[in-house]
């Protein structure tokens, strides 16, 4: 998708592509407020779409630029030499390198040319630094230092990690086993525990931002875009009306703009991500991104026993506490989430009382609920691996925020 110019809308407050006339939330017009010559038009989204996960067997092009491959065999501030390219974005890279000083082997990220002083992505690259450096928890990477190239590029170096993302494990292998999904979970949260406690908010959590090592360890990355709530000169979400985060994973009140947001938006993230380890799915998705803060705002997802019946009832009411819509009615905290979750996972019988107060499906009718225990009855309408994922128009249709039919669902089979 083409970055192209969003405008606020007057009526329902959302960004929208500037080629719209019509609100496609509300259906009132939008009349378009013609630019002043010589004003400049707003940044593009950021990011605007998710974009493919690479196969992390060819994630280096067998072409590298001049700019990429200029820092191999040199040593960086006399003590960092980078050996090889890891990975690379479009902001940045990262290589492989050693402390030759320590020989300890670490990585380096780089902040590509052009992205100099001043910039947000410079800022962003600054923010990180100091956020994952400042807490010192085994589930978030850790950095271990921060200077410059002497051509003025910025450069991190942090522990160098052996695996893959959750979101290439998800690529891969669809579906996570259940216990698996929820001890990734787990640690997740447990990382955002130790942010939330000094005033960190993340904001981008995704399984891209999820790294899981060889031995199965989960690290939080990327706190680029991360915002410390104690500081009321941070509290804004959005710049120049654009809402920042990636949109498959935003808390409804990060897609309506709001200025003020806690952690709650990463406790509704943390419900997405589990949503998606476990079913494989994402419980929002749309052909473009107008829609897709529609659906968020508007819609509930299905209940991932529908996609998956081995769920149980206690999994799936925390779920979807996590992901009520109200942040109110969500967990107060990650650490009561990731007590929940434990305790579901290693005692599948006992019964967690969780307050709800939001719109959900008992025997395939909405109701709207002030508690939910997980012995309510749970709906009984499922997917197999080999039914066919309905559409919008599908009379079986499992929720309105459906995924495109090409998807390839993935279960593990869950009697090994």
């Amino acid at each position: 998708m083409s970055q192209e110019r969003f405008i606020r809308c007057p009526h329902c407050g959302l960004p929208h592509e500037a080629t719209e006339t019509v609100c496609p939330i509300q259906g009132k017009a939008i009349e378009v407020p013609k630019r002043k010559r010589g004003s400049i038009a707003p940044p593009p989204l950021e990011p605007v779409w998710k974009t493919p996960i690479p196969d992390p067997d060819q994630r280096v092009e067998a072409e590298d630029s001049p700019s990429v491959t200029r820092l191999f065999g040199h040593l960086i501030d006399d003590k960092y030499r980078i050996d090889e390219l890891i990975g690379r974005g479009g902001m940045g890279v990262v290589y492989r390198a050693e402390h030759t000083r320590l020989r300890k082997k670490v990585a380096v990220k780089v902040l590509l040319r052009g992205h100099t002083a001043g910039s947000e992505a410079k800022r962003r690259f600054d923010r990180e630094a100091r956020a994952a450096g400042s807490l010192g928890h085994p589930n978030i990477c850790q950095v271990f230092d921060l200077g410059e190239l002497p051509d003025g590029s910025p450069y991190l170096v942090m522990e160098l990690l052996e695996g893959r993302t959750l979101a290439e494990e998800l690529r891969i292998v669809g579906a996570l086993p259940i216990g698996q999904a929820c001890d990734l979970a787990a640690q997740v949260l447990s990382a955002l525990e130790a942010a939330h406690e000094t005033g960190l908010v993340h904001r981008d959590l995704k399984p891209d931002n999820v790294f899981v090592t060889k031995n199965g360890q989960a690290k939080l990355l990327d706190f680029g875009i991360s915002k410390n709530v104690i500081d009321e000169n941070t509290l804004s979400l959005t710049r120049t009306g654009i809402v920042v985060g990636t949109p498959y994973y935003l808390a409804p009140e990060q897609a309506r703009g709001e200025r003020k947001i806690d952690r709650r938006v990463d406790i509704w993230a943390a419900g997405i991500l589990l949503y998606e380890s476990l079913t494989g799915m994402l419980p929002f998705n749309a052909e473009n991104y107008n829609a897709l803060l529609a659906k968020i705002l508007t819609k509930r997802p299905a209940p991932p026993s529908k996609i998956r019946p081995a769920i149980s009832p206690q999994l799936e009411a925390i779920v979807m506490k996590a992901l009520a819509f109200e942040a109110k009615h969500r967990f107060e905290d990650a650490s009561s989430m990731r007590t929940a979750l434990l305790i579901a996972k290693d005692e599948p019988s006992r019964e967690i009382p969780l307050e709800m107060d939001d719109v959900v499906e008992r025997g395939g009718q909405q109701v709207r609920n002030t508690e939910l225990t997980v012995s309510d009855e749970r709906p009984t309408v499922a997917l197999t691996a080999q039914e066919p994922v309905p559409g919008p128009d599908d009379p079986t249709e499992i929720s309105d925020s459906f995924v495109h039919a090409d998807i390839d669902l993935k279960l593990p089979d869950e009697k090994k």
